[in-house]
């Protein structure tokens, strides 16, 4: 007994050490594929020494004599940090995924190749002549450094685990990404059918409280920060009213499965590259800072992504020098500063995109009705491949209006809709919009580069070394019909419903160094007065509610310093959140006394709460459970499920919903089997849903009901997707604070219910020009996508708990003890 005993012991020991000696092995081989970051590089590709400087935070610093040698170090050093993430993200814009992923993303290559974004990044690189030769000189040297990696250094892991090896980077993999920018910015093709969807079950009247005119509960507008009296402004043209809108499409009925079956592959390729989703900005003059200085804040919010969406390097060459955010696979910064100027961004949120319900002739698949008569189309073939099965051909329908975007949809059988989209009508040099935006030298100079951008719509920010503010809404407007809704999906065949043309940029709305010393951007609308000949802009602006606090808390002080600004934004506060709750307590408590005593402490948490969304609040756990739950009594019995999913998903249930507890007015609905209930019944009831579910979900005692409990954050990388390598690839899940509205965006997805973050700020600055080493910034996780790296993770505690670190911008900074140092040296 005691020999058997002493082998299963040995055995054991002899096991625990194998595995042990397996996994050190397996770290070490990991370890190994880690880029080479210490130490010199010989390589003919660069014609002097080249410095790539990482500092504590894995930032690299370039210093190099020449320009192409600063943009083949970026490309190599992109490529070390983030290449799978360029991978996926070039697949995705170009439709190849399915090559190394399979079928079961075929759709979204399909969608993808539908929007043609390669095909027109492959008309605008066709057109070589009209493009900054410098742009394509250092774009070029980008993509050497990119394609040496790949030639000469390990791969990270994650091709290893999906058993394939990365083809050389191209011009036209760089550019197709910047279209998928514009895509992620284009509200109108995930929105614009939704209404259509949606009329065979509500009354006109009904519509219009659940989409209701923008201003009507969203008063404050980047050229108006203290917001505008209601009869201050009206609609120029009409074309805010939906109900005169109607004539634009007929039998919305056929479109009942366009806005499910497209959205379903917008979430499955949001899942490989995440879409913007809004952002805040804010530039303050000189007068409004403690230092004398003009000041920017910025932080982007983007879907989570893991590696983040912003790789941040610094460049310096003679003649040059940015510290910037970089799209990885793009060598020219879309956020940056320098020691002269500043610049952020922001969705415009205008409305650049429609869809069209077109009309094949029935015998003649080839032509199409357009202004009353049949037009020949256009068709493109794509091949697509798929690994592990043959290749899957495609052809993409041309209209007059653009690519029709249905045909690949399963099950759809209604109208087919095409797109219409400024992207593909109008000249867009993206590449020399960014590239002239970093060498711009004074304000009239920026302001002419962004002044060519025609999609996708952006409120840019800036902030210079002389005290100069400005704020430009970049982006063509199109100039539609007065009857013609932004919201639905029109009439392809009749003419009526065409755009006549497009505003120039110079009556777009802009500001440069106005009297009050501070502009605000939230994605909100840009302005309450009306622009001839479009009236009121119209689009997918977001509440205002972000831009109305952030006014409030800026106007609290004369004299703002770095330390204050990081407070406001990292502001939980729901700015109408107060004045909703208490129009549910007003409701609530005439029936307190029936309450049971889960319900009474529920009351009793909502009434003390102030409107904060931080990780401690119950009161504010139960105002969300509770007017999710209110929107769902008045709208799900009229809509269904997985209608009110994809309402709640989309911006307008929050205007919805204030006015609802403003006015009382409740939805009557189509169906006559649906018996009516008054406001306060539906209040009352969505608040006992809420306890009841509050109580299921998280137990009978309120005290542990606090947010950040319910409201989580994990960052998870592709190949984290899949258990158990979460375990090795993801980052947290942490309970986060704020939610939509807060100024500390930090967002789930209503509709999905589930309270887990979707979308976040993507980085947070805090810039003065004059001041480099009073700058700050923070990134979600960290600066590198190679798990292993010390830079992967580093920063996201200090980004969930609202830290910040200094910006190292000057030599003696990030030339410390703690920098690791690669030199690239001529062979």
């Amino acid at each position: 007994m005691k020999q058997m005993f002493r082998l299963f012991k040995f055995l054991f020991l002899a096991l625990f050490v194998i595995t042990i000696l397996l996994a050190g092995g397996a770290w070490i081989y990991l370890d190994r594929r880690l880029p080479m970051i210490d130490g010199t590089l010989k390589t003919a590709k660069v014609s002097g020494k080249t410095q790539i400087i990482r500092d504590q935070w894995g930032v690299p610093h370039i210093l190099a004599d020449k320009g192409i040698d600063a943009y083949f170090a970026l490309g190599f050093t992109q490529a070390q940090d983030r290449l799978f993430q360029m991978e996926l993200q070039r697949r995705l814009a170009k439709g190849e995924l399915a090559e190394i992923l399979g079928p079961k993303v075929l759709d979204v290559d399909k969608k993808f190749r539908s929007l043609l974004l390669k095909h027109r990044s492959r008309e605008y690189l066709a057109q070589a002549d009209r493009i900054n030769p410098d742009a394509l000189k250092f774009l070029d040297a980008f993509l050497d450094g990119v394609n040496y990696f790949i030639a000469t250094e390990p791969l990270p892991v994650e091709f290893t685990l999906m058993g394939f090896s990365p083809r050389p980077f191209t011009r036209l993999d760089s550019v197709s990404t910047l279209g998928y920018v514009a895509y992620s910015f284009a509200d109108g093709i995930k929105r614009d059918s939704l209404y259509t969807i949606l009329e065979p079950y509500l009354t006109r009247e009904d519509l219009d409280l659940i989409f209701p005119d923008y201003t009507k509960y969203n008063r404050v507008t980047v050229m108006e920060p203290q917001g505008v009296p209601e009869q201050a402004s009206s609609p120029a043209n009409g074309n805010t009213d939906l109900k005169h809108a109607l004539a634009s499409v007929a039998a919305p009925g056929r479109f009942k499965d366009f806005f499910t079956s497209y959205q379903a592959v917008l979430d499955k390729a949001a899942q490989i590259s995440p879409p913007f989703t809004g952002s805040n900005s804010w530039v303050l003059a000189p007068s409004k800072s403690a230092s004398g200085h003009a000041l920017l804040a910025n932080d982007p919010h983007i879907g989570i992504a893991n590696p983040g969406v912003w790789y941040e390097a610094h460049l310096k060459y003679p003649g040059y020098e940015n510290y910037g955010y970089h799209l990885p696979l793009l060598p020219f910064p879309m956020l940056a500063h320098n020691k002269t100027k500043a610049w952020a961004i922001t969705m415009f949120e205008n409305d650049d995109l429609d869809l069209y319900a077109e009309t094949f002739h029935p015998q003649d698949p080839g032509r199409v009705k357009f202004k009353g008569k049949w037009v020949r189309i256009q068709t493109i073939e794509e091949t697509i491949g798929v690994k592990g099965g043959k290749n899957v051909s495609l052809t993409i329908r041309v209209t007059p209006h653009g690519p029709v975007i249905s045909d690949f949809l399963k099950g759809y059988t209604g109208n087919p809709v095409a797109v219409s989209w400024v992207y593909h009508k109008l000249d867009n040099p993206m590449i020399d919009v960014v590239f002239d935006m970093g060498r711009a030298d004074n304000m009239a100079d920026f302001r002419t580069a962004v002044s060519r951008l025609a999609a996708p719509g952006l409120n840019i920010s800036y902030a210079d070394h002389e005290g100069n503010i400005g704020w430009w809404a970049a982006g063509r407007l199109p100039i539609r019909p007065a009857h013609v809704s932004g919201k639905k999906i029109h009439d392809g065949s009749s003419g009526r419903d065409e755009y006549s043309g497009y505003l120039p940029f110079d009556r777009n709305p802009q500001m440069e160094n106005p009297e009050n010393g501070m502009i605000i951007t939230a994605n909100n609308l840009s302005t309450m007065v009306p622009i001839e000949p479009i009236g009121i802009l119209t689009g997918y602006f977001r509440p205002s509610d972000r831009a109305a606090r952030i006014y409030e808390l800026l106007s609290r002080k004369e004299k703002w310093d770095m330390e204050g600004l990081k407070t406001v934004q990292t502001d939980s506060r729901l700015f109408s959140g107060p004045m909703m709750s208490q129009a549910i307590l007003r409701v609530l408590a005439p029936e307190k006394e029936k309450f049971t005593d889960l319900q009474a402490q529920a009351f009793n948490a909502l009434r003390a709460w102030d409107g904060f969304m931080e990780t401690g609040t119950t009161g504010g756990s139960v105002f969300q459970f509770t007017t999710y739950h209110i929107i769902k009594e008045a709208l799900e019995p009229h809509i269904g499920p997985d209608n009110l999913k994809s309402y709640l998903n989309q911006v307008d249930h929050w205007s919805f919903l204030k006015g609802f507890l403003n006015s009382g007015l409740t939805i009557k609905g189509k169906n006559p089997a649906v018996s009516p209930r008054s406001a306060q019944t539906l209040i009352l009831d969505g608040f006992k849903a809420a306890v009841a579910e509050l109580s299921a979900r998280h137990g009978s005692d309120p005290a542990k009901w606090t947010w950040g409990s319910i409201h989580t954050v994990e960052f998870e990388h592709p190949i984290g997707k899949k258990k158990p390598l979460n375990l090795l690839f993801n980052v947290g899940p942490f309970p986060s604070p704020a939610e939509f509205t807060s100024v500390n965006k930090l967002k789930s997805k209503t509709g999905n219910h589930d309270y887990r973050v979707a979308s976040l700020p993507s980085t947070r600055r805090l810039i003065d020009c004059n001041d480099p080493r009073n700058s700050w910034s923070i990134l979600p996780t960290g600066n590198s996508g190679n798990f292993r790296s010390p830079f992967y993770d580093n920063q996201a505690r200090m980004f969930i708990t609202g830290q910040y670190r200094k910006i190292l911008f000057e030599e003696n900074d990030f030339k410390t003890g703690k920098a690791r140092v690669l030199t690239l040296v001529p062979e």
